[in-house]
């Protein structure tokens, strides 16, 4: 079975999977899929447009690999600024890394977002949107918005293309679509 939604006036199936017992997610995997990587960007930079913030105020766009990057890129494009990923590992290459704790349902243990600190000239006193695919917890989101915090960056808005469950009621983020949890 699949959740239908519409990006940027095309209808997608959502395929519906349970991850535990007695909770299914609808997946949204803009990964496999160019016209929805396409789709989900352009409806959201249309929803950032929509909402009244001032667009001309971003200076950096920050998400969190991986289908962040499609969205930041797009985004950070689209407004013609420049762009930060947090990483889901710390590199070796990384000499010096500013993080924060992520715990989501869709992942089996606690992980790290990484902020490589070559970065933080982009992130520093700056202000910042926040983008990523989909807003459930917060959990990834308050990693994002500590790791901010703590290179002293201002969180100008956070965007998605969905805020799934409870997220939906948030104030605080602007999305796309609702997204129910089964």
């Amino acid at each position: 079975m699949d959740y239908k939604t519409t990006l940027n006036g095309n209808e997608y199936g959502l395929p519906i999977v349970e991850i535990k017992p007695g909770l299914s997610i609808a997946v949204f995997d803009m990964l496999s899929s160019r016209e929805l990587a396409e789709d989900s960007s352009k409806a959201l930079f249309d929803k950032l447009k929509e909402s009244g913030i001032d667009l001309k105020k971003v200076d950096t766009v920050l998400s969190a690999e991986t289908k962040g990057v499609i969205l930041a890129y797009n985004i950070a494009q689209s407004i013609g600024c420049d762009m930060v990923i947090l990483r889901k590992e710390h590199k070796i290459y990384h000499k010096e890394v500013t993080k924060g704790a992520v715990n989501t349902y869709t992942t089996k243990n606690e992980h790290f977002l990484y902020l490589d600190n070559n970065q933080v000239p982009k992130l520093k006193g700056k202000n910042v949107l926040v983008v990523d695919d989909v807003v459930s917890t917060g959990s990834s989101l308050d990693a994002m918005e500590s790791i901010l915090s703590q290179v002293g960056a201002n969180i100008y808005a956070k965007a998605f293309v969905f805020a799934e469950g409870d997220a939906a009621k948030r104030d605080d983020v602007i999305y796309v679509n609702p997204l129910p949890l089964f």
